[in-house]
């Protein structure tokens, strides 16, 4: 190459973007990197379970039960005893995250919003609704968390599989159901998921009816049992802890959840709420549909012992 020709080549490649940098766009506007993230710090379940579904191990993650969180769901337990851990959610340790030297963090753009200018001063920081997100929402991030390491195509294998499984689960589901209303139930609160929430959109696409849309910005709200009586729905898919005893279980002896349809149909569901509304990913995706399919929520039919209102 001529000495001219070589000062030119300089020249363009010096305007032209770089090969390897990209661009997502997230909550907190777009996050530019010259190369796929290598060392990824997950303040978020749903960021690990995809992550892992990825075949990418974070060197980080939010995986402590201080602050009354639970820790990691069960079945995400196995698979990440060799990720350190940085804290909970709800309360990320800056200097355990900093000791790992990340080249991009996780974040959840409701849970880590106050901590988020923070975190950004450590390393390059994405923020996404995953706590507060839909199916869509849960979605768009695998594939932006795909393009952010370097796995985009793996990502968009994982949603065209998803899609094929959600659509085999659909054959299940009964024609003009009625409407179901979904809740978590603590020992003290019970909140409903409308349409717009993970699992409350989830059920919608595997065919089944949400009775409930968002109360103003809020895809999840708490209702008292006299709340619930008002709704008074068809059909009512709880969400509680193996270890913990509901809130639901004390409204049992009250005539005001005798009189509720869903009771009188026999048509109350209970899920493990550390398989549906806590991990939120490809992973945990795949043991919704199947229980979705095993419970009989689909076709309406009274549940088995096992997704029983005991």
């Amino acid at each position: 190459m001529t000495p001219k020709r070589t000062v030119l080549f300089l020249i363009t490649a010096a305007l032209l973007p770089s090969a390897l940098a990209l661009s997502v766009k997230h909550e907190r506007g777009n996050l530019e990197l010259s190369a796929p993230a290598k060392r990824v710090v997950a303040l978020e379940y749903s960021f690990v379970d995809t992550l892992l579904a990825l075949g990418v191990t974070p060197v980080g993650a939010a995986l402590g039960n201080q602050g009354g969180d639970r820790g990691a769901p069960p079945y995400l337990r196995a698979r990440t005893t060799r990720i350190t851990t940085t804290g909970s959610r709800a309360q990320p340790s800056l200097e355990a995250i900093a000791a790992l030297r990340p080249q991009l963090i996780l974040s959840d753009a409701f849970v880590q919003q106050d901590v988020y200018p923070q975190l950004a001063k450590l390393a390059p920081t994405a923020a996404f609704q995953s706590r507060r997100g839909s199916l869509d929402d849960l979605n768009a991030q695998t594939l932006s968390i795909g393009q952010l390491v370097g796995r985009e195509a793996a990502a968009r294998q994982l949603l065209a599989d998803q899609r094929a499984l959600i659509a085999k689960a659909r054959v299940f589901a009964k024609p003009k159901a009625p409407a179901f209303v979904a809740a978590v139930a603590t020992p003290t609160s019970l909140t409903v998921h409308t349409n717009q929430s993970f699992v409350g959109s989830f059920l919608e696409a595997l065919g089944r009816r949400n009775a409930l849309g968002p109360k103003g910005d809020q895809t999840q709200y708490e209702v008292s049992l006299e709340g619930l009586v008002a709704l008074n729905p068809q059909t009512l898919v709880l969400f509680t802890a193996p270890d913990e005893t509901p809130i639901t279980d004390s409204w049992k002896s009250s005539p005001l959840w005798q009189k509720l349809a869903a009771v009188q149909r026999g048509r109350v569901y209970v899920f493990d709420r550390d398989d549906w509304t806590r991990g939120r990913g490809p992973i945990a995706l795949k043991l919704m549909v199947a229980q979705a399919i095993e419970s009989r929520l689909l076709a309406d039919a009274a549940p088995p012992a096992a997704f029983r209102n005991r």
